[in-house]
Formats: structure tokens, C-alpha cells, sequence
């Protein structure tokens, strides 16, 4: 067996701590995704934590799928899978050439900046009482186009690298005005796509193999948990309650990735 992926003492309470994260961020608050690959990367070396994570990810994408799928925005959805195909060869290259904690800074610096900002924006709005608080401003074709592009490259390169997309495409969709069960429901689809799609690359570079999926099935249980407490929660918080919940937490997963 690998012995970087041991099942020790703090893998197995560090790992189901990350699961259940992970699970709260499939039904949940999307961001927190990236706060849960965070928690597994600090208690297993971060390439095969990668592995480790991807087949709980997998489960959770399903799960979410089958609670949200029908508030799923597709148009949303095409528009940004260009991009984040192009993000995805970009975190692809980056893993096997070039240091990946390097890369995850540069998402985190990313994540934090623009999660604070668009907080900033949002509680200005409020104070404002403009009509629409919570949705961001019409933006212009060029506009739409070019956070389009760079969000949903953001999300493939950084789901790549640390399983921490979810901040990038919840923000986008955010600023989309799209609402609480569509962002829900257009994640879960972009990312059990986007996770499909991960699993031969992850596969060629020896991220995901028996050893590492012993190791998930451990964590599953603390991934079904979240899974619950995310419904729980989803349905709890108000409509400006959740997309500040939403900023806040990205801000988090980037200052996480940025100081790892």
C-alpha cells in the first residue's frame, strides 16, 4: 500500500472533518468545497489527496444532481464550458510541470480579492436600497464575456490543482443574479461534469487507485453527513442571507489557498 496514504489517527478525523465539508458544499454553500480540500490536503500530501477527494466529489455531484437538478441554468452552463476545458488543460499541464501549491496561491489571491470584493459591492448595495441588492448590475456584453471566460478558466485550473472550483463558478453565477437553487443546481451539474471529466486525468497521473479509494470509502460516511446538513442549511438561510454566505465563505477558500 501507498504509505502517504495510511490511514492514521489524523487522516481519518482530518478526512472525515474534509468529507463532510465537502458534502455541506454539494447541498449547501458551494465554497466551502474548497475549504474541505484544504482540510484533507493538511492531514495527506496534496497530489494524493486530490485522489482521495475526487471520488467523494463524484458522489456528492450525483446526490446534488438528483436534489437541484431542475433548476439547473443550462444556458449558464454551455456558455461556460469553453473556458473551463481550457482551465482544466492548464491545471493538467501545471501538475505535472510545474509546483502546484504555486498555482493554488495565485487561485486563493484570485478567490479572496474578488469574493471581498463582490461582498463589498453587494453590502453598498443594500445600504444603497437599491431594488436589486443582491444581483449584481447589468453587465455589458464585453463584460459578461470576459468574467465568463476567466472565471470559468479559474474554475477548471483550480479544480484541477486542489479540487477548489466551487468558489470561482458560485461567484460567477452570483454576479449572474441567478438564484439559490439554480447556482445550487447548475454547480452540481457543472461539477459532476467537470469531475467526470477529471477521472482518466487523474487516473493517468496515479491520483486515483485502490489504495486511494480505501481511503475515501472510509471518509464516506462523514461525506453523507454533510450531504444531510447542506439540505438543512440551504433551506434555512434567506435569499440575501445565502449569497453573503456564498461571498464569505469564498473569501475563506481563497485566503485558505493563499496561505497553505
Amino acid at each position: 500500500m501507498d504509505t502517504s496514504l495510511a490511514l492514521t489517527v489524523p487522516v481519518i478525523i482530518g478526512g472525515t472533518i474534509a468529507a463532510l465539508l465537502m458534502g455541506l458544499a454539494k447541498t449547501g454553500l458551494p465554497p466551502l468545497g474548497a475549504l474541505g480540500a484544504a482540510v484533507i490536503a493538511s492531514v495527506l500530501p496534496p497530489v494524493p489527496a486530490a485522489g482521495v477527494a475526487l471520488p467523494l466529489l463524484i458522489v456528492g455531484d450525483l446526490v446534488a444532481v438528483s436534489t437541484y437538478g431542475r433548476a439547473v441554468r443550462w444556458r449558464v452552463l454551455r456558455a461556460l464550458l469553453p473556458s473551463v476545458a481550457l482551465g482544466l488543460l492548464i491545471g493538467f499541464a501545471a501538475l505535472r510541470w510545474a509546483p502546484p501549491d504555486v498555482s493554488a496561491r495565485i487561485v486563493g489571491a484570485l478567490l479572496l480579492l474578488a469574493g471581498l470584493g463582490d461582498l463589498v459591492r453587494q453590502l453598498a448595495a443594500r445600504r444603497a436600497a437599491l431594488p436589486d441588492a443582491d444581483a449584481a448590475p447589468p453587465p455589458t456584453r464585453l463584460r459578461d464575456r470576459i468574467a465568463r471566460t476567466a472565471l470559468g478558466a479559474t474554475a477548471g485550473v483550480s479544480t484541477m490543482i486542489a479540487n477548489a472550483g466551487g468558489p470561482p463558478m458560485s461567484l460567477y453565477l452570483l454576479r449572474a443574479g441567478v438564484s439559490r437553487a439554480g447556482l445550487l443546481g447548475t454547480v452540481a451539474l457543472f461539477f459532476l461534469t467537470v469531475n467526470l471529466a477529471k477521472l482518466p486525468f487523474s487516473a493517468s497521473l496515479g491520483l486515483v487507485s485502490a489504495d486511494s479509494l480505501h481511503v475515501s470509502l472510509v471518509l464516506f460516511p462523514g461525506l453523507v453527513a454533510g450531504l444531510l446538513l447542506g439540505r438543512l442549511v440551504a433551506h434555512r438561510l434567506s435569499g440575501p442571507a445565502f449569497s453573503t454566505a456564498v461571498l464569505i465563505a469564498t473569501a475563506l477558500a481563497g485566503a485558505r489557498l493563499l496561505l497553505a
